[in-house]
């Protein structure tokens, strides 16, 4: 935990924590040898450099942050001022407080990719984690860079839907899951982060749950002009659906391939996928066509 606190975004939003799940899980899952699993770590080092600079220190504070400030400060991304105003809440208030604030957010604005949700997710997961007040103080740090690059309307990014899109009158798991399925987005980000929502459903309201499947089915449909967001997947329908299976394809994709911190992520979320009871052979099928294509895909 202490390493991947350290580990800062390089592109957008940092993903060491959520990684670091996912690793932690998959472990749990397959027996694999050290060194393979040192090779799955390995992928975090690629897009996320180390930052071993201490921004909050402990039992002190430079300043005290003006708290009807507080959010132009996250809004304007006024650092090192939003380090200290994001500590000072911290203080103030009950992390899951902080954290259902910005779940809010999700909410209200459909996100490219659903790193808001998925990230949110992964730090509000990661947070039972923190152990000492060192790795607290990390936390906080790595917690402001993620919610001033990605809420307040910083980074905003959406695409129009397109002409075959359909609001469901009623929406839930496995509408959005079968769409996912057809449409799974850049390197599967559709799947990732329906399997994060799923796993959350206890710890937000009915309603809130409803609303960011409503916002992730609609992401299925969204009309882009990138190929690497409309992957086309064959579909064999041959596979053997067994979790030994599930496991080959796996690790191919986390041992015999390196090239980005996704592979992690979305070799994890199909694995919960593929584990629950409703989801169908044809669908467990799919799911490791999925897998198999972004193993051998070129896609960075």
């Amino acid at each position: 935990m202490d390493e991947v606190l350290t580990r800062i975004a390089a592109i957008h939003q940092q993903h060491a924590l959520k990684c670091y799940l996912a690793i932690k899980s998959l472990k749990r899952q397959y027996d694999w040898p050290a060194n393979d699993w040192l090779k799955v770590e390995r992928l975090i080092e690629l897009e996320e450099p180390t930052f071993n600079v201490a921004m909050l220190q402990s039992g002190s504070m430079p300043f005290k942050p003006i708290e009807r400030r507080r959010h132009w400060i996250l809004a304007h991304a006024i650092y090192p001022y939003a380090y200290f105003t994001m500590q000072d809440w911290f203080n103030q208030s009950d992390a899951s407080e902080i954290f259902a604030y910005y779940f809010e957010q999700c909410t209200e604005k459909n996100e490219y990719l659903s790193h808001n949700i998925s990230v949110l997710i992964a730090f509000k997961q990661a947070w039972s984690l923190i152990k000492t007040e060192k790795q607290k103080l990390r936390f906080i740090e790595r917690f402001c860079e993620f919610v001033t690059a990605t809420f307040y309307g910083n980074n905003h990014q959406s695409y129009p839907v397109t002409g075959d899109y359909a609001k469901p009158d009623n929406i839930d798991v496995k509408i959005v899951f079968s769409s996912a399925l057809k449409h799974p987005g850049f390197w599967g980000h559709n799947l990732i982060a329906l399997a994060s929502i799923m796993r959350s459903k206890g710890e937000m309201p009915e309603t809130m749950f409803i609303q960011l499947l409503t916002n992730l089915h609609e992401q299925c449909y969204w009309k882009f002009e990138d190929d690497t967001d409309k992957p086309k997947i064959s579909c064999s329908g041959a596979n053997d659906v067994s979790k030994q299976t599930l496991e080959s394809a796996c690790f191919e994709l986390l041992i015999n391939s390196q090239r980005n911190l996704h592979q992690i992520t979305l070799a994890e979320s199909t694995c919960y996928l593929f584990n629950l009871q409703w989801v169908s052979p044809k669908q467990r099928s799919r799911l490791i066509d999925v897998i198999i294509h972004f193993s051998k895909s070129k896609t960075i």
